[in-house]
């Protein structure tokens, strides 16, 4: 009982330690000198991958909270901060997921086809053994959670901590 309390406090202040520092980014951006100042420093996060969906989301917070008032320059800076967000992090998406968002767009299977054909067109460096890996691993994620057959040590890799050393490995 001991141990979960420690691990409790310690997980709910690691949220509080990176709620801050999503904070100080934001009031970064805000802060700025100019519009074109400001989406710079989100370009910035975005090419040290220091982009995160927390900020994203605190953007769109204030963007949403802003399109009720009347100042229309406020609303026109948060909306253009919240594209420039958005547009950021859908770049950092892997290639292979906009491929398949984009695809599941289009209604028309044979145009979904053509579309498929076009996105290995030669001097792309994408193939579709990618594509087919990606999509393999998304369905069968799926099943095997909607089972309940993903086990306990798969799930615990979903930690914070785990995450952030997958990440150093991957580098």
């Amino acid at each position: 009982m001991c141990l979960a309390s420690v691990r409790a406090y310690d997980t709910s202040t690691e949220s509080i330690k990176a709620l801050d520092a999503v904070e100080l980014k934001f009031q970064d951006i805000i802060n700025s000198p100019s519009l074109d100042a400001a989406c710079r420093k989100i370009d910035n996060l975005a090419e040290k991958n220091e982009l995160d969906s927390a900020l994203v989301l605190m953007i769109t917070k204030a963007w949403s909270a802003a399109k009720e008032s009347k100042m229309m320059y406020v609303k026109d800076v948060l909306y253009h901060l919240f594209t420039a967000a958005r547009g950021n992090l859908q770049r950092l998406m892997p290639k292979e997921i906009r491929i398949l968002k984009y695809l599941f767009t289009i209604k028309d299977p044979e145009e979904r086809l053509g579309a498929l054909k076009y996105a290995f067109t030669p001097g792309e460096e994408l193939t579709p053994e990618q594509l087919h890996t990606w999509i393999t691993t998304v369905v069968d994620a799926y099943q095997f959670s909607r089972e309940g057959t993903l086990i306990r040590e798969a799930r615990d890799l979903m930690n914070s901590n785990i995450i952030q050393k997958l990440e150093e490995l991957r580098s």
